[in-house]
């Protein structure tokens, strides 16, 4: 067997492909990322509009969707929606990617083809790169669970999620899940 070249983060900024493939590059190899079911895009899309509502009304930040995000020298992630706060959204070069650093909070929701033991690792990559909130939405069985340094929260149904992060925002789990 021959050796395997990893990919550095800045090789993967140069690469292209094609316009409906999507990768993660993780520990410096390539990881294909497939699209997103209807369903889960509809409950992104809600969550992102809901975040970007409230930025538009207290502009601390930005709220962007599938953004690829510099976690280490061999690793960029893309959340399904990036939430930037204060300096790192301000930070931010609009125009290159990946962003150098992890979203303050990241937003994934699971997918069918997801395992736990690979969402536990971007949970994981997103704080030590510098998250201090990562929501993961699970659809399936209705239930948003929000790491924090301090621990996890599970919510359901219309229990409401609250971030000390975004003073004033909520919702109940069971509205990001309305039309889904």
């Amino acid at each position: 067997m021959g050796a395997t070249t990893l990919i550095q983060a800045e090789q993967f900024a140069q690469m292209t492909f094609g316009e409906n493939e999507k990768y993660e590059l993780v520990e410096g190899a390539l990881i294909p990322v497939p699209s997103g079911t209807p369903r889960h895009c509809m409950i992104r899309d809600l969550l992102g509009d809901m975040v970007r509502d409230y930025l538009r009304r207290n502009p601390v930040g930005r709220a962007i969707c599938e953004l690829d995000c510099r976690i280490s020298d061999v690793t960029v992630r893309m959340p399904d929606l990036c939430i930037f706060l204060g300096g790192r959204a301000e930070q931010m070069n609009l125009d290159r990617v990946p962003v150098p650093f992890a979203p303050d909070i990241a937003v994934e929701v699971l997918s069918p083809s997801e395992r736990a033991m690979d969402m536990h690792r971007k949970v994981l990559d997103y704080f030590s790169a510098g998250s201090r909130e990562v929501w993961v939405l699970d659809h399936s069985t209705g239930e948003l669970f929000v790491h924090g340094h301090s621990g996890i929260r599970v919510l359901r149904g219309r229990q409401i999620l609250e971030s000390d992060l975004l003073p004033g925002f909520s919702v109940t789990v069971s509205d990001l899940l309305q039309d889904a």
